[in-house]
């Protein structure tokens, strides 16, 4: 496994940490000068460099901005949060670029090609002005900004060909530093690559000798990713302690607003949160409430806690409450949620939730299960919930073709006229024939009909050699 790495760039995080691009002009000004403009202020004619009273002169409505250290670095450090669904190893290069190492995702995302298709995607809904970066190590990918279109991962003399390209006026180094390396001629990063090691460290300094040797790989960049974000955890205990659930709304109310404060701040959601009842017995009661996709509103995830509070024994009174928030996931709306239709009916997920909070209910997901009887093969799962493992892909049959309703144990029918009959009318059987055969089961062979009831359902039977005809579900 090759390295390699991806670099991000934020060139206008100054001027868009606060409310993204904008298409009036707008600079961002130290010591009376520009030292950013966005597309609309370069297009009015207003430069980096410009005096600010020249600026304005070229453009009245020209908006100025200071720098905010910290609002660019919490921008900064949201996108790496972000980012953390690529790849575990992000990396800030303040003050606006991030460094994310790939070569061990490629396999994730299917090839070099679906990490690039996944990239371009969150490119896509950053609200920031963004430039990619591509090469085999943290600080090539740094300087190799904007790569022609690729169909795989460049080889390693490529990547070395374009660093040989770079103007030493384009590295990041010290301005009196790239003078010096100027001074005797040199022009490109190649002009280095011949140069003796030792001889350039005495010259220009271990440090740029460092650097060096870490841009081509001959020495290892280690740097510390970013920590992924913790899960929003929060305790609130009584004074008095508490033998009436209804009491509990008031600050069950008030700790999702500061989830819904957290998730705002981080533009995140969750899919489930875990309410903790410690009880005055020294015992605690945990409530898990999911969504059918994450979420981040008050209101739905306080109507769908009362529906599941509502089934809720208390042993003794409540003492304290607490929330955990789960693991936040990024909350990029495709553009279907930016524009949604006013007259379109309510999503069925919704539906789904608040029957998922009525324990009474007993409501479960079949899913498919290991056996060779088909009532073996369908479990029930929680409604919200994902299983464990991958669901077993069925090779005999699409699940089209398998009835929505399976009984177990399967129901004897009666015969009249050799015709299987349920609820004293006859079944008309379709001519296709599917058969199962198990004699490790000690049970006789069963061949499965589609069959037809006078009162409109589709159903599935099947005959043995022993019993005679059952039941086995309906579609």
């Amino acid at each position: 496994m090759s390295a390699l790495w991806l670099a991000l760039h934020y060139p206008l995080l100054d001027l868009e940490a606060g409310d993204g691009p904008v298409d009036r002009p707008r600079v961002l000004v130290q010591r009376h000068r520009v030292s950013q403009a966005n597309p609309a202020a370069r297009a009015a004619g207003v430069e980096t460099g410009l005096r600010l009273a020249t600026a304005r002169a070229l453009c009245e409505a020209l908006e100025v901005r200071e720098a905010d250290d910290d609002v660019r670095d919490q921008a900064l450090r949201h996108q790496g949060r972000q980012l953390l669904a690529l790849t575990p190893r992000v990396c800030l290069a303040p003050p606006a670029s991030l460094l994310l190492e790939v070569g061990g995702c490629l396999k994730l995302f299917g090839g070099f090609q679906g990490l690039l298709a996944r990239v371009d995607r969150y490119r896509l809904h950053c609200p920031f002005t963004t430039r990619l970066g591509l090469g085999p190590t943290p600080l090539s990918a740094w300087h190799l900004t904007d790569p022609p279109p690729l169909e795989q991962v460049p080889e390693a003399v490529r990547f070395q060909a374009w660093l040989a390209a770079l103007p030493l006026d384009e590295l990041d180094l010290d301005a009196r530093l790239r003078e010096r390396l100027q001074a005797p001629g040199l022009r490109t990063l190649g002009d280095l690559y011949p140069l003796p090691r030792p001889a350039l460290g005495k010259r220009f300094g271990a440090s740029f000798l460092d650097w060096l040797q870490r841009l081509l790989g001959e020495k290892p960049d280690p740097r510390s990713p970013l920590a992924p974000p913790r899960p929003f955890r929060r305790r609130r205990d009584f004074d008095d302690p508490l033998d009436n659930l209804d009491h509990l709304h008031r600050p069950m109310e008030s700790l999702l607003a500061e989830l819904a404060t957290e998730l705002d701040r981080h533009q995140e959601s969750v899919a489930a949160i875990r309410w903790h009842l410690y009880l005055n017995n020294g015992h605690r009661d945990t409530l898990v409430v999911r969504r059918a996709h994450p979420g981040h509103d008050v209101a739905t995830w306080l109507d769908l806690t009362r529906r599941r509070l509502e089934h809720q024994m208390l042993e003794a009174p409540v003492l304290g409450l607490g929330l955990d928030g789960g693991r936040p996931r990024s909350r990029n709306p495709a553009l279907a949620d930016l524009f949604p239709d006013p007259g379109a009916r309510p999503p069925l997920s919704g539906l789904l939730e608040k029957l998922a909070a009525e324990p009474a209910l007993r409501l479960y997901r079949p899913d498919r299960e290991p056996g060779h009887l088909p009532e073996e093969t369908e479990r029930g799962h929680a409604p919200l919930e994902r299983p464990a493992r991958p669901a077993v892909p069925d090779t005999a049959a699409s699940p089209e073709d398998r009835p929505l309703w399976l009984l177990d144990p399967p129901r004897p029918l009666g015969v009249r006229d050799s015709l299987p009959h349920w609820r004293d009318r006859p079944l008309t059987l379709f001519p296709q024939e599917e058969c199962f055969s198990q004699p490790w089961h000690d049970q006789a062979a069963r061949r499965y009909h589609v069959a037809h009831h006078p009162d409109g359902l589709c159903c599935w039977v099947f005959q043995d050699d022993r019993d005679g005809w059952w039941l086995q579900g309906f579609f």
